[in-house]
């Protein structure tokens, strides 16, 4: 295992190629113009005002129609960065609404 330094000499070699932080800076405005797609295109939702830029492991937004929201539900779009894909999750506001519904999802199988 290399140690936090050793990370750091290679995080700044890497940073001073130029590679990463021109894909990284492409990434993040790619998933901003997905968010921005998405407000646009659908009014009525409600989209999140920003984009969670996360530690490069994902990055996400999140929306809702009403009838979600009412339930107090949202569907995120993750870049998971690690696979570079795209997923589409269905999340809760907060951990005690996201254990609720996987305790449904759960029991319903």
């Amino acid at each position: 295992m290399e140690s936090f330094q050793e990370y750091m000499v290679e995080y700044r070699t890497q940073i001073e190629k130029g590679a990463i932080k021109k894909a990284y800076k492409g990434l993040m405005e790619y998933t901003q113009s997905l968010r921005t797609h998405f407000k646009n295109k659908y009014p009525d939702y409600f989209v999140s005002g920003s984009v969670y830029f996360g530690y490069m492991d994902m990055t996400y937004f999140s929306f809702y129609p009403k009838s979600l929201g009412h339930k107090k539900l949202k569907i995120a779009i993750v870049l998971i960065h690690e696979s570079m894909r795209f997923e589409v999750w269905l999340a809760g506001y907060n951990k005690q609404v996201q254990s609720k519904y996987w305790k449904i999802f759960k029991e319903s199988a």
